[in-house]
């Protein structure tokens, strides 16, 4: 979730929250203020009703006694005088409804007799009035809440320009093309400290990947070229005819593990290369013509092993990628279809738009699913690892965005790359 819709979200929650909880508060209040308004005018009009009350005899001659609002009966006991106020109905006989009321009862002595008085007000008009006032608070804070989303859209984005800025510049950041993280300065202090840090850090893995990028570059030549002198030396002395048998199986072991070591640095820097992104030109590449040219130059050891391949490629797929990597990707996936399969196998190749799926008949190495593209994996039944080629293979399809999947089923072991770029 975006940073402004989730401040937006925070915002809209908040309102509501304070604005529910409020309401009732202040409803509450706003009708506590108009029954004491309505208190305090029927306690003035008790005082004119006492005033009445104590100088006339007969009060059933009195006008007050034929308003509705005013009801006075005669006592015989006064008793203990007490005051009750409370809300109550009456009924309306010309619209026929109750209507809300607010009583007070109270006792009053009059020249002869005692009396017991009730004055009534209407509360209509204050239920009127309440809920008017209500509703325009109502309004008020809906056009709050959408001033306050409309401010955070536009003004906050505004001050959070700078962060957006820079992180977009952090994205497009490249190691290769621009060693150094060009930021805008800001006003605002923290954001101004958090280019400062990302600053400090490009420089720092900038750093880092020269030395690496050197120390490749250095491995490669300064182990390489012992590695090539020693193969070469050996290759000698498997030729000189004064060598014992035992003496030239010893030295074809040491050739084999002196290729099989170059071999492996060389893998380990073509890695390494691939990692720091080394491999950036891309070209249009007809992956129907680079499978069949690698297919040609595999098919003597095809034919020795007498493997029987059935290809399935339709029509010529065109891919932009990197032409090394594109020849790393096919070479190590047939390698390795022709290095794991039985005597007298069979390679199944299909080729389309979505993807290359290459299958093989071979025993069960017992390696389980995305296992199998680790480094130097090695199953329970064979001593000798899987080396480093699925290895390379998945970091070539990591570095386009492809998906490599591994599968085996009823002696079949099969490899499928998924072009589809998510």
């Amino acid at each position: 979730m975006k940073l402004l819709v989730k401040t937006g979200l925070l915002i809209v929650t908040v309102a509501l929250f304070v604005f529910f909880f409020g309401g009732i508060a202040y409803y509450k209040i706003i009708q506590s203020i108009f029954i004491n308004y309505v208190d305090k005018s029927l306690k003035e009009q008790k005082t004119e009703i006492l005033a009445v009350l104590s100088t006339h005899a007969d009060v059933d001659k009195l006008v007050i006694l034929h308003d509705k609002q005013l009801n006075i009966h005669k006592i015989k006991d006064f008793g203990s005088e007490d005051e009750i106020l409370k809300d109550t109905v009456l009924l309306d006989s010309v619209e026929n409804l109750y209507m809300p009321m607010r009583m007070y009862r109270f006792k009053a002595k009059g020249l002869e007799t005692n009396y017991e008085v009730r004055i009534f007000s209407p509360m209509v008009e204050a239920e009127k009035l309440i809920a008017q006032t209500v509703l325009t608070m109502t309004l008020m804070l809906i056009t709050f809440i959408i001033a306050m989303l409309i401010f955070n859209r536009y003004f906050f984005r505004r001050i959070w320009d700078d962060f957006f800025i820079s992180l977009s510049r952090a994205k497009e950041y490249n190691l290769r093309d621009n060693p150094i993280l060009d930021l805008k300065n800001s006003d605002v202090e923290e954001f101004q400290i958090l280019n400062d840090v990302l600053k400090r850090l490009t420089e720092r893995i900038h750093k880092d990947y020269q030395n690496l990028k050197e120390f490749t570059e250095n491995a490669s030549h300064e182990i390489q070229t012992p590695l090539s002198v020693m193969k070469a030396k050996t290759e000698l002395l498997m030729q000189d005819e004064s060598c014992t048998p035992k003496q030239l199986e010893l030295i074809s072991e040491l050739n084999i593990g002196i290729s099989r070591l170059s071999n492996i640095n060389k893998v380990l820097i073509l890695m390494t290369r691939i990692d720091n992104e080394q491999f950036t030109d891309l070209t249009k590449i007809d992956l129907k013509e680079r499978l069949e040219y690698h297919l040609n130059n595999f098919s003597d050891i095809i034919e020795s092993k007498e493997i029987e391949v059935d290809v399935n490629i339709k029509n010529s797929i065109v891919m932009q990628m990197n032409s090394a990597l594109a020849d790393i990707l096919i070479i190590n996936l047939l390698k390795n279809a022709i290095r794991h399969n039985f005597e007298k196998g069979k390679i199944f190749i299909s080729l389309d738009s979505k993807a290359m799926v290459i299958s093989n008949t071979g025993p069960d190495h017992q390696i389980k699913g995305s296992d199998i593209f680790n480094r130097f994996v090695k199953s329970n039944n064979v001593s000798e690892s899987q080396g480093l080629g699925l290895s390379l293979v998945r970091k070539v399809c990591h570095v386009n965005k492809f998906k490599i999947h591994y599968d085996y089923k009823n002696e079949i072991h099969t490899m499928t790359v998924d072009f589809r770029r998510n």
